[in-house]
């Protein structure tokens, strides 16, 4: 199983070019079945959800795990996104 999700994942950027989200979608089946079956991706996520709880509630809600009750707030993702863009060196002196 964890190698029929291995091929669903690496065949969704093929599949990408094709009308419709079927690369989405196979990618995120992909994943699933990972998940459902590998303990190494089990243990990666556990150590994701501790680190950012708003993201393992939406994959928990996606796996029908019994952890989450109902679809859960969508996670505030903008301050991840300016986190990427983050500059350090704004206060260094310029030679």
């Amino acid at each position: 199983m964890v190698v029929l999700g291995w091929l669903l994942i690496v065949a969704a950027p093929i599949a990408s070019p094709l009308p419709g989200p079927g690369g989405i979608a196979l990618f995120v089946i992909g994943l699933g079945v990972i998940l459902k079956h590998s303990l190494w991706a089990k243990k990666r996520y556990s150590r994701l959800s501790r680190h950012h709880p708003e993201y393992a509630r939406w994959a928990n809600w996606a796996l029908r795990r019994n952890k989450v009750k109902g679809t859960p707030p969508f996670p505030d993702i903008k301050r991840d996104i300016l986190h990427l863009f983050r500059r350090d060196d704004l206060d260094a002196k310029l030679p």
